[in-house]
């Protein structure tokens, strides 16, 4: 039996068994949020070779008591399999089990296919125009189903189990190869299961660039604070700007907006943050979250349609009171919108990312792909036999430009980083 803590491992080597299944090394995609090993591996069955599955892995301390790091980061990975008994959705990536080996543990995950909205958003970048206002209606429609179906989720009594993603990004929101979309962790959701440790504050749980401003204070958080983050991913895919990196604003005018009881929450939060693994830029994504106004999110969203910018000003409230009330809530409004455009489909979806990959064909190689990605097939130009006789002349250039420059009549057009 291998040991997946200590590399390297190679393509084909067994992990570990239950019963007559086996998992077999594919690919090690680096160390998770928890501190835990991040594996792929093929399942191995009887009947031959199957899917391909994720491995969160920790390994037991070798010759040496049980630190508290590893206690906490095993209850986590407990919780995260008790939890999603709970979360049995199509929209949501399913966790398998938590399998116990002599040397560690390992929780099973399903590997989802396809690209997430942050590759997407680099091909979007590559090719120079975003995605259509369907493509975001649609994904932030399936995305809010998910969410609402999360919020909603009560336990065996009944009781409302209080689920907060708390991890809202491009990079857990997934388009398949058949136009799904999927969410693909709730690792370090909130939640009031029974026998849940705390979270101790203060820190997002999540990435903290999309971090809701009350999470980032260190202040009650609830369905709320994941619609702030989905508003967040949906004003930066549409339009590659993002509130927390005000490009128009130097740090200078950014400071001068700041209220003193505003500074004083700034100053409390950034200390109180000294120590823990956040990023070196927390401290300036604290201030913008804080200094921001609604005339930031009206720029940010210049050049979209009047009924996406109302919704994205309504998520993007500082104050959780004034957004949203629920998921289901921005669900209706996203399919209203997106029922007044033209017909859009799981099927288009696809064809408008196979679209955007054609376009960005010379620069893909320049995109920083992760290993878990990838599904969506880029159409292929079809060459004809050097023997056959064309009927009409062929002229494959100007064919390729005209592929090259149709587009959907409401994406935008790419512009510098910044608002």
């Amino acid at each position: 039996m291998a040991h997946p803590s200590n590399p390297p491992l190679s393509s084909g080597v067994v992990l570990f068994t239950q019963g007559d299944t086996s998992y077999e090394f594919f690919r090690d995609l680096g160390a998770g949020r928890l501190g835990e090993r991040v594996l792929l591996a093929f399942v191995r069955t009887p009947q031959g070779l199957g899917d391909c599955v994720v491995l969160k892995c920790i390994p037991l301390p070798q010759g040496e008591e049980l630190s508290e790091g590893f206690l906490l980061t095993r209850t986590r990975l407990e919780e995260e399999v008790l939890l999603a008994r709970h979360l049995q959705h199509p929209r949501i990536a399913r966790v398998h089990g938590l399998v116990e080996m002599p040397h560690g543990l390992c929780v099973v995950m399903e590997n989802l296919e396809g690209l997430s909205l942050n590759t997407l958003l680099s091909v979007a970048q590559a090719r120079g125009r975003y995605f259509s206002e369907s493509f975001i209606l649609y994904v932030g429609a399936e995305v809010s189903a998910a969410l609402d179906y999360a919020h909603t989720r009560t336990d065996e009594a009944g009781l409302a189990l209080g689920i907060v993603n708390r991890d809202v990004n491009p990079g857990r929101i997934r388009l398949g190869p058949r136009g799904e979309v999927r969410m693909t962790d709730f690792g370090v959701a909130l939640s009031r299961l029974t026998g849940r440790v705390a979270t101790s504050f203060p820190r997002p749980q999540g990435e903290v660039l999309y971090a809701a401003p009350e999470a980032l204070m260190g202040d009650e958080v609830d369905a709320r604070t994941d619609l702030f983050s989905l508003g967040l991913t949906l004003l930066e895919f549409a339009t590659g700007r993002h509130l927390y990196d005000p490009g128009h604003l130097l740090a200078d005018r950014v400071e001068a907006r700041l209220s003193r009881e505003e500074r004083e929450k700034v100053l409390a939060a950034s200390v109180a943050s000294l120590g823990l693994t956040l990023p070196p830029f927390a401290e300036d994504i604290i201030r913008c979250a804080m200094s921001y106004r609604s005339v930031d999110v009206e720029r940010a969203a210049q050049g979209l349609s009047v009924p996406l910018r109302d919704i994205l000003h309504t998520l993007l409230r500082p104050e959780p009171s004034e957004r949203f009330a629920t998921a289901s809530e921005l669900e209706g409004l996203l399919r209203a919108r997106l029922a007044q455009l033209p017909p859009y489909s799981e099927e288009d979806a696809v064809r408008e990312v196979q679209q955007a990959l054609v376009e960005a064909e010379n620069q893909l190689w320049d995109i920083d792909v992760p290993d878990d990605e990838g599904g969506i097939a880029v159409p292929l130009l079809i060459t004809p036999n050097p023997d056959e006789i064309p009927t009409v002349p062929a002229n494959r250039g100007e064919a390729r430009t005209r592929a090259s420059t149709t587009r959907h009549p409401d994406e935008v057009t790419t512009v510098p980083r910044g608002i």
